[in-house]
């Protein structure tokens, strides 16, 4: 017959409760074997000298051994059990023979099989005063045990519970890793850019690629919508910075865009007005380049009214393959107040390709960036006539590539005026 402690109050902590929670709060009952703690328990009997020892966790109404050297049970009922008497106090347990003490005499664990005569042990203390358990050497001889063997078993158990504490910390922060990243994932969902449009004329592609943190969330953005009929926003910016800030901060930017082109603003006043509240709420290091683009479709080709501020200018690939920049770069917003962003007009023929890129596409670490600028440029240039998806594929294979691969966010518009 199973004997609750329920059923023996004096073996009960005032704390229990509380004890009790500290115990679930480690998550240590009934876990798999584990090297740390099997040495210690067997480093515990080779220095006391004793056949046996155990690390024991005393749950509800049993005892449970984490660890044991010299015992093959895995857990005993918590009455008649020494160690749940050895948790009500903060000192060690001591029983030099058992077999006259009037504490253990009649207990089964010395009348029985076991013939226990000699037990020490040291609780297994929390640093918040809670007693989970013990560490304890048995030996089946009575015998006698010194001051620094005493210490020596106390020291033990403090290690028992160092572990306890690092494994419990560890597990928090895999826990808090896995809540920043399932954060992450959402916030990344409510950033990622929309679907590429369907517009009459024209052949678009588009690439982003957070260059991947904890997060995976990148500061690189580009953005497409008809701000009135048959006209056009495109627009790719770049966040200094990566992680959730950045995000945040760009997905900010994009709706503003949206809101200044609706309310009839052309892109040098939107990149003016945009660099103005930037300023004004003081972004402290971060800082953003933009390239806005209004597009007006026709029969004859494209119509492109341009500002941009700090980003690196968009490459047209005129029919033939001819490659060039095209606007002026301007200064970057959200540092330099009262910026003045020139426009530009450029005409796209039948056959001509528009590139816009934030740095990330052609920046490799350890690799000259003029040399992912040339290559870029001979990528665009080597596929005249090809869709705007070819292109886009043809220019990734062609960049310089590295073991790491990019070290930046990288986003990529492309527009190509069909002929």
């Amino acid at each position: 017959m199973v004997v609750t402690a329920s059923e023996h109050p004096e073996l009960i902590p005032p704390d229990e409760e509380r004890r009790l929670d500290a115990v679930r709060r480690y998550a240590v009952l009934d876990t798999p074997p584990d090297g740390a703690f099997d040495r210690i328990a067997t480093l515990a009997a080779r220095i006391l000298r004793t056949p046996i020892a155990t690390v024991t966790i005393v749950d509800e109404d049993r005892i449970w051994f984490k660890a044991r050297h010299g015992l093959d049970a895995d857990q005993i009922d918590r009455v008649p059990g020494l160690c749940a008497s050895a948790i009500l106090r903060d000192d060690p347990t001591i029983i030099t023979d058992a077999a006259i003490d009037p504490r253990t005499i009649s207990n089964p664990l010395v009348a029985g099989d076991l013939g226990l005569r000699f037990y020490a042990a040291a609780p297994l203390i929390t640093s918040d005063g809670y007693r989970l358990g013990t560490l304890n050497v048995i030996d089946t001889d009575a015998r006698d045990i010194t001051d620094d063997e005493v210490a020596t078993l106390q020291d033990l158990a403090a290690i028992v519970v160092d572990e306890l504490e690092l494994r419990l910390s560890a597990r928090k922060v895999a826990e808090a890793k896995a809540q920043v990243e399932r954060l992450g994932a959402a916030l990344q969902l409510s950033v990622l850019p929309p679907p590429l449009p369907d517009i009459a004329g024209l052949d678009l592609a588009a690439l982003y690629r957070p260059a991947g943190d904890v997060l995976e969330i990148g500061g690189d953005f580009y953005d497409v919508f008809e701000i009135r009929p048959d006209t056009w926003l495109m627009a790719i910016g770049d966040v200094c910075g990566r992680g959730a800030e950045a995000a945040v901060l760009m997905s900010s930017v994009r709706n503003r865009l949206r809101a200044l082109a609706e309310a009839g603003m052309r892109p040098g006043e939107v990149l003016a007005e945009l660099n103005h509240s930037l300023v004004r709420e003081g972004l402290g290091d971060n800082f953003l380049t933009l390239c806005y683009l209004e597009v007006r479709p026709s029969p004859d080709g494209v119509e492109i009214t341009m500002s941009s501020g700090g980003h690196p200018l968009p490459l047209v690939r005129r029919a033939g393959g001819k490659v060039e920049a095209v606007g002026q770069a301007g200064l970057l917003l959200g540092v330099f107040p009262g910026v003045d962003c020139a426009q530009s007009v450029i005409e796209l023929d039948p056959g001509d390709l528009l590139l816009m890129y934030t740095d990330g596409l052609v920046e490799r670490r350890g690799v000259d960036p003029r040399l992912g600028e040339r290559a870029l440029r001979s990528a665009l240039a080597c596929s005249d006539e090809a869709s705007a998806v070819e292109t886009l594929c043809q220019i990734e294979e062609a960049l310089p590539q590295t073991p790491e691969g990019g070290d930046d966010d990288t986003a990529v518009l492309i527009l190509r005026v069909l002929p």
